[in-house]
C-alpha cells in the first residue's frame, strides 16, 4: 500500500481506485481483528474507517461513477462502524450521506 499511495497521487486515474479497495479491504480485516482483542476497538481503527471516506471522496472527483458509489459504501462501512461503537448520530449521518449518493449514483 505503501508504493500505491504515492502512485495513486500522481496517476489517481489509473491507481487511485485499487487504493480505495486495499484501503477498505485492511480497515475491515483491521477492524475484525482489533474487535476481538481489546475494548480500545473504536481508538485502534477510527481513522482508517475516516482515511477510506477521504480516498473514496478523492476517487469520487476523478472517476464519477465509480467513485459515488465506493464512497457510498465506504461511509455504509464506517456507518457501521460508528454502531459498533455505539456512536449512533454520526453512524445516522453517515448512512444518510450514502443513500443520498447511491440516489445520486442512480
Amino acid at each position: 500500500m505503501d508504493t500505491l499511495a504515492p502512485r495513486a497521487t500522481e496517476d489517481p486515474e489509473q491507481h487511485l481506485a485499487e487504493l480505495v479497495r486495499l484501503h477498505r479491504v485492511l480497515t475491515i480485516c483491521s477492524a475484525v481483528y482489533w474487535d476481538c482483542r481489546t475494548h480500545l476497538f473504536a481508538e485502534q481503527v477510527r481513522s482508517l474507517f475516516d482515511d477510506g471516506v477521504s480516498l473514496a471522496r478523492r476517487l469520487s472527483q476523478h472517476d464519477p461513477a465509480e467513485g459515488t458509489r465506493t464512497l457510498a459504501r465506504n461511509l455504509i462501512d464506517r456507518s457501521t462502524f460508528h454502531t459498533a461503537a455505539r456512536e449512533f448520530r454520526p453512524a445516522l449521518d453517515d448512512f444518510r450521506q450514502a443513500l443520498s449518493y447511491l440516489e445520486e449514483a442512480n
